[in-house]
């Protein structure tokens, strides 16, 4: 069975690169048009649903990754800009007149994803909304050098602007950098900041987008941020972490 990848940086940049900053493993479904996958951090708190657009792979397969950063850069090793896979029962395979390998699967099963259903999800009823820029995302990243001691970022609301600030409410004389991280917020009001876990903010930076669309569930504690690169798309899951 060969799988076909149109562009290879695409491939690596806009899909296997950022699910590896969140997971080490992951199961890619292979199917015509694509590949999705979902996968999760280790506490559960960040659930990231992807998918992978081209047109040119035509089979079905299920792939168990042991080890998303190895695959990375061995695929990274190819110069050719498109990818012919030879996929097997165990291993995916490569070889040319200046290059081969064989990268070995898990067997189905052993890699744990994420039980949600993100139907279910898309139909909940969510009652805030903003849009939030890339370059604001790295002003963030820059200010997380002076609040080292924390991995909570607590969004607010006034009006119709959103603030964000690095910090933990729970501990005494923590550091703290905060600012407005969108003017666009629609929807209730709410009284207390929300935590959410940091390190999502630090993946997304890596990644080439202009927006974000954001959608919160006040009441569940719970964000969504939908994002969209070339050929790519992620929905990111985010609950809100303890004060």
């Amino acid at each position: 069975m060969i799988l076909n990848i149109t562009d290879k940086e695409k491939f690596l940049n806009n899909f296997i690169g950022p699910l590896s900053k969140v997971s080490d493993s992951a199961v890619l479904k292979v199917q015509k048009g694509g590949i999705t996958s979902l996968i999760a951090t280790s506490d559960n708190t960040i659930i990231i649903s992807a998918d992978y657009l081209d047109e040119q792979i035509d089979v079905e397969k299920i792939l168990n990754i042991p080890d998303l950063k190895k695959l990375n850069r061995v695929l990274s090793c190819i110069e050719d800009i498109k990818l012919s896979l030879d996929i097997s029962s165990n291993n995916i395979s490569y070889n040319s007149s200046i290059l081969r390998f064989k990268y070995h699967l898990y067997d189905d099963n052993i890699i744990n994803t994420p039980k949600i259903n993100l139907d279910k999800l898309s139909a909940l009823s969510f009652d805030g909304k903003f849009t939030l820029g890339h370059n604001t995302v790295v002003s963030l990243i820059k200010g997380s050098s002076i609040s080292t001691d924390t991995n909570k970022l607590y969004i607010s609301v006034k009006n119709n602007s959103v603030f964000g600030e690095l910090t933990d409410k729970t501990r005494s004389n923590v550091d703290s950098y905060g600012i407005k991280i969108s003017d666009n917020y629609e929807g209730i009001q709410f009284a207390l900041p929300i935590p959410l876990n940091f390190e999502i903010f630090r993946i997304i930076s890596s990644m080439r987008f202009k927006d974000i669309s954001a959608n919160l569930i006040t009441k569940m504690g719970v964000l969504t941020l939908d994002l969209e690169l070339e050929n790519a798309k992620f929905k990111f899951l985010i609950s809100a972490l303890s004060n």
